[in-house]
């Protein structure tokens, strides 16, 4: 049977894609458009009616429109819990057609004050579509199923996302829009009315998402407000929070006085809309390709690295005279923030909001306090030799921004670098090449190893690479040569051990944080040290083991990006310094090696491919670190071939088979004589 009033998705769309979503997804490109633009023409209006002040002064102005604007968004938004329980469809026709009203009216009234009214009314109608971007797929919207283990939730993240791309990527639009409509209305239309184009294409545009809204059918409820951003932003702090609101507060400072900024070069609003553009365009890059060009370099450092170089592109910004330079560098700026906001996303994904709440407030203080401040300082003419240079209030509010910025972004840095001891720069220029540096100084100390008897081998690899059985085989191989050889694993090869393996590697287990992974481990180790390793070599037996400390260093340092040079003093500590004579490495593709693994996959092998990819990087760099420790082989090669080469790297090894006691007993025979 086939139900009546159901929109069935389409097979081939993304999980949580319908065409329901995709209509309202058109809506919200026509009203995040229209939001874009009412943003620079009443700023540009209240630049024009200012226009009898002097040019620091217009920038008060200027700032104080561009804050109410913001200001609904930071305080306003729990007044959404008055809506979300009303019809949808309806709550967002009216803040479609609020909007229309309120810039239509801006011209016709014609006065500052109301230009400053309406952008704060222009902000609170706003509000309502907050929750569709956040929540746009509620569970009464027909979603396509996927394999995933919870398809709603996917399918809604999914949906989520491309109503945030829809909302995100339609702010270079609406630049480049206003750019255009500026230069038309610079053409046709006088000094006092050259706002009012850009305010009634705003106006059109809440007007066709108004009429889109209707032509959706019937929208589900929402039940749910969002919390206010001030709320979340002292919920609790953190460093990548500093940061985002670094880049937050520099891109807020270039959008707060692009205005001021394009009028002193005499560039009008289409010089304003130029510099706006090229911002949006750079951070709609940043957010999402930045991260990509450097995909080999940490995270962390990439936050930190982006807003310091927002800051100084802003630095460089606020010196510069030339309008064309001016644009070219919001963009790359742009860039920068944007990139700044995508890795603390990957960083702290679970922390969105906050990180949401760092960059609008940030935004709101530079549109608050830096155009005052530029009106305060004014224009300073500076004599270097025989030259001028004309400093401006603008100039001086921007350079303050960027030393806040960059203080925010040198804070990140120090508190959020996990390779610390890795030379930043070099680093920097591995990740450019594509490769992730790892020179032997940026590696923690080998441990020193005190004199045993015997001699340690340890098999080191991904999942799936065959440890295991090249671990048994030599241990086969040297015993049939006399030797006595004790195999041993991790973790798990004591019984304290047993049930520490238990803890570490059940998928039940859940919540465990990467230090408490670490600190488990290591207290395997130890206990494997204490009761198999050095009690076996003591009689100087071989001992084969199956894992040892690298596989920390690389599983919880490399793919829990934990700082490897604490993991290496935590073991160096727990084995009281014993490594391997011999660490024998099987490399292995991560997909490759997984695809071999017979039972189900256990907590770790259950990592994304992405961990396991870090795990392998972090196996080479240690085996690059200390070459003279490793053999690196390939996994993918035929497994006798592998193990002559390991039965020939071990012979240089290995001590004389008989013995020492031996030696001793038969040294004290008399010699036979004829």
């Amino acid at each position: 049977m086939t139900e009546t009033g159901v929109i069935r998705p389409d097979p081939a769309a993304p999980p949580g894609d319908s065409p329901i979503l995709r209509r309202l997804r058109t809506a919200l490109a026509l009203s995040a458009t229209g939001h874009w633009l009412a943003a620079g023409a009443l700023t540009a209006a209240a630049g024009v009616l200012a226009r009898d002040d002097a040019p620091m002064d217009r920038a008060a102005s200027v700032g104080l429109v561009l804050a109410l604007l913001l200001v609904p968004a930071v305080l306003l938004p729990p007044v959404t819990r008055l809506t979300v329980r009303l019809d949808r469809r309806t709550v967002l026709v009216a803040a479609d057609l609020v909007r229309v009203v309120l810039l239509v009216s801006v011209p016709l009234v014609d006065a500052l004050p109301w230009t400053a009214a309406a952008a704060f009314l222009v902000g609170v109608a706003a509000l309502p579509w907050a929750p569709t971007v956040a929540r746009p797929v509620p569970a009464p919207v027909a979603v396509v199923p996927t394999r995933a283990a919870d398809p709603a939730a996917e399918a809604a993240e999914n949906a989520r996302r491309s109503m945030l791309r829809t909302a995100v990527g339609a702010a270079p639009v609406a630049a480049a829009l206003f750019a255009v409509l500026a230069l038309v209305a610079d053409a046709v239309a006088g000094a006092a009315t050259r706002a009012d184009l850009v305010l009634y294409v705003a106006a059109a545009l809440f007007l066709a998402s108004a009429v889109a809204v209707v032509l959706l059918g019937d929208l589900p409820r929402d039940t749910e407000a969002l919390p206010a951003p001030l709320a979340l932003l002292f919920r609790g702090g953190s460093a990548a929070g500093i940061a985002v609101a670094g880049a937050g507060l520099a891109g807020g400072a270039v959008a707060a006085l692009a205005l001021v900024t394009a009028a002193s070069y005499g560039a009008g609003d289409a010089g304003y809309a130029s510099v706006l553009a090229g911002l949006s365009i750079g951070a709609c890059a940043g957010v999402f390709q930045g991260p990509r060009a450097l995909a080999a370099f940490s995270r962390a450092r990439l936050l930190g690295l982006a807003v310091l170089a927002a800051a100084l592109l802003l630095a460089v910004l606020a010196l510069v005279h030339d309008l064309v330079v001016v644009a070219f560098l919001a963009g790359f700026l742009g860039v920068a923030a944007g990139t700044a906001w995508a890795a603390a996303r990957t960083l702290v994904p679970e922390r969105t909001g906050h990180l949401r709440s760092a960059a609008l407030v940030a935004a709101l203080v530079a549109a608050a306090a830096l155009p005052p401040l530029a009106g305060a300082v004014g224009v300073h003419r500076l004599t270097v030799g025989d030259g001028a240079y004309d400093l401006t209030g603008a100039q001086v509010a921007l350079l303050v921004a960027a030393v806040l910025a960059a203080l925010a972004g040198y804070v990140a840095l120090r508190r959020l670098d996990d390779r610390r001891g890795v030379p930043f720069f070099r680093d920097l220029g591995a990740a450019l090449r594509g490769e992730r540096y790892t020179p032997h100084a940026a590696e923690p100390p080998r441990p020193r190893r005190a004199a045993e008897r015997g001699v340690f081998i340890a098999f080191e690899g991904g999942e799936g690479a065959g440890k295991t059985t090249q671990a048994r085989l030599a241990a086969i191989w040297l015993r049939d040569h006399g030797y006595d050889v004790v195999t041993t694993h991790e973790p798990g090869a004591t019984k304290i051990g047993m049930r520490l393996r238990a803890m570490l590697l059940d998928r039940e287990t859940t919540g465990l944080s990467p230090r408490a992974e670490t600190l488990l481990y290591a207290a395997d180790r130890a206990d494997h040290v204490a009761n198999v390793i050095r009690p076996a070599m003591r009689r100087g037996a071989i001992v084969v083991s199956d894992r040892y400390v690298d596989s920390s260093l690389a599983y919880q340092g490399y793919g829990r990006r934990e700082p490897v040079a604490d993991i290496a003093r935590l073991n160096d500590w727990a084995t009281t310094g014993l490594l391997p004579d011999l660490t024998i490495l099987l490399e292995v593709q991560p997909e490759a090696g997984l695809r071999r693994l017979p039972a189900p996959a256990d907590r770790i092998e259950s990592e994304p491919a992405e961990f396991h990819e870090r795990v392998r990087d972090g196996f080479r760099a240690l085996a690059e670190a200390d070459p003279d420790r490793y053999l690196v082989l390939d996994a993918g090669r035929p497994q006798n071939e592998l193990s002559r080469e390991i039965q020939d790297r071990i012979r240089e090894i290995l001590p004389d088979p008989v013995p020492v006691s031996a030696e001793e007993v038969t040294g004290s025979f008399p010699a036979i004589t004829e």
